[in-house]
């Protein structure tokens, strides 16, 4: 199974939902951003399992974490 990289606005906000997500089961690890999305916002982003992928992008927006795409990862 593959891995999907949720960039957020701020290393702030990726913590934050990384407890939001912990705290719905979900596994995630907070990772450096490539440098070709990184002009999108800061430069971290967590990474997910591909199947909870939606469930996390619903999660994290839900509790007003803004989103900036997502990225298939290794």
């Amino acid at each position: 199974m593959g891995v999907v990289q949720i960039p957020v606005s701020s290393v702030t906000y990726a913590v934050k939902g990384q407890r939001l997500l912990s705290g719905e089961g979900i596994r995630s690890r907070i990772e450096r951003t490539p440098r070709r999305m990184s002009d999108k916002g800061c430069g971290y982003s967590l990474a997910v399992s591909e199947d909870k992928a939606e469930a996390s992008e619903s999660i994290l927006r839900k509790n007003g974490i803004k989103i900036n795409g997502r990225r298939n990862g290794q």
